[in-house]
C-alpha cells in the first residue's frame, strides 16, 4: 500500500520523501548483527517496546540494552566504528539509491506494488480464533505507514516511522530534561507499550512473571547489540524495512536481507542445539 501510495502524495505535494541513507557496509555488517541479536533480545526495536507493554520485562533489559548500544554508537565511545564503516563505499549517488533509480525507471513502483497487492489478496491465512491473520495486520501496518509521513511532517519531520530516534530520545530527555526531545519520535515509541497493554488488558490482567538472571543477562547483551547494529545500518525492520523498502530504497533492501540472515543463523543453531539433547 505505501508502494503505491506514497508517490502519488509526493506527486502532489502532500507529503516529503525521504529515501533512508544506504551505507553499504553498514547495511551488511548492522543488518545481520541486528538480526542475529533479535533472537536474544527476544524481538526486534518495536517488538521489545510491545511486549514490555504487555508485561515482559525481560524486553524492558533488552531496551535498556538497546538504547544504551545505539547512543554508544552514534555518540559514545563506538562513535569512531560507526564512522569508519559508514564512510565505506558511501558516495552520495549510493547513499539515496533506489531501484527505481538504478533502472532508470522510477514508473517500476507502480506494477511492483499492484503485483505485491494482488498476492497479498490472494494468500489464504490460516489464523487462531479472535486473532489477525497475516494480511490484514499488512494492511493495517501499511495505512499506518502511510498516516506517518503526513502527520509527521506537520511536526517538521519528513519521515515515516522509526524507532530507534524515539528510544535514545527517551534516554536524552532522562538525562538532560531538554522539552526539545519530548518530539514525534520519542511520542510514537511511548504509544507502543501504552497500545500492547491495551491490548493484552483486553485478555485480563496484565502480569509479569519473573525472569531468571541469566535470560536478562542475554536479553541485555541482545538489546545491546540490537542497538549496535540499528546504528551502523542506519535503522533497524521499521526505518528499512517497513518504510525503505517500500520506497524501494537499495539500502533497506540491503538491510533487510541482511537481518533475514541474521535471524536465520541464531535459528539455525539454536535449532542444532536444541537437536543436540
Amino acid at each position: 500500500m505505501q508502494m503505491l501510495a506514497l508517490p502519488v502524495l509526493a506527486h502532489w505535494g502532500w507529503v516529503q520523501l525521504s529515501i533512508p541513507a544506504f551505507y553499504p557496509l553498514g547495511a551488511v555488517l548492522g543488518g545481520y548483527v541486528f538480526g542475529l541479536a533479535m533472537g536474544w533480545a527476544g524481538g526486534c526495536a518495536a517488538g521489545l517496546w510491545y511486549k514490555w507493554g504487555s508485561g515482559d520485562w525481560g524486553c524492558f533489559a533488552a531496551l535498556v540494552g538497546m538504547i544504551g548500544g545505539a547512543v554508544a554508537t552514534e555518540a559514545g565511545p563506538l562513535r569512531w566504528v560507526r564512522e569508519q564503516v559508514q564512510q565505506v563505499g558511501s558516495a552520495e549517488e549510493i547513499r539515496t539509491a533506489t531501484l527505481g533509480k538504478l533502472l532508470g525507471a522510477e514508473w517500476i513502483v507502480y506494477p511492483l506494488g499492484g503485483l505485491i497487492l494482488l498476492w497479498l489478496a490472494r494468500s489464504r491465512a490460516n489464523t487462531p480464533a479472535g486473532a489477525w491473520s497475516w494480511p490484514r495486520t499488512g494492511i493495517a501496518l501499511g495505512l499506518l505507514g502511510i498516516l506517518a509521513w503526513p502527520l509527521s511532517g506537520l511536526a517538521g519531520r519528513f519521515f515515516g516511522m522509526a524507532v530507534l530516534p524515539g528510544s535514545t530520545a527517551l534516554l536524552d530527555f532522562a538525562v538532560t530534561g531538554q522539552r526539545s526531545s519530548l518530539n514525534w519520535d520519542l511520542l510514537l515509541v511511548l504509544g507502543l507499550p501504552l497500545g500492547a497493554y491495551l491490548a493484552a488488558r483486553q485478555q485480563g490482567p496484565v502480569c509479569s512473571e519473573p525472569v531468571p538472571g541469566p535470560e536478562l543477562v542475554r536479553a541485555l547483551g541482545g538489546g545491546l547489540l540490537l542497538g549496535v547494529g540499528a546504528s551502523l545500518a542506519g535503522g533497524c525492520t521499521v526505518g528499512h524495512s517497513l518504510v525503505g523498502v517500500p520506497l524501494l530504497s537499495v539500502g533497506s533492501i540491503v538491510t533487510t536481507v541482511f537481518i533475514l540472515l541474521g535471524s536465520w543463523t541464531t535459528g539455525y543453531f539454536e535449532l542444532r542445539k536444541k537437536g543436540s539433547r
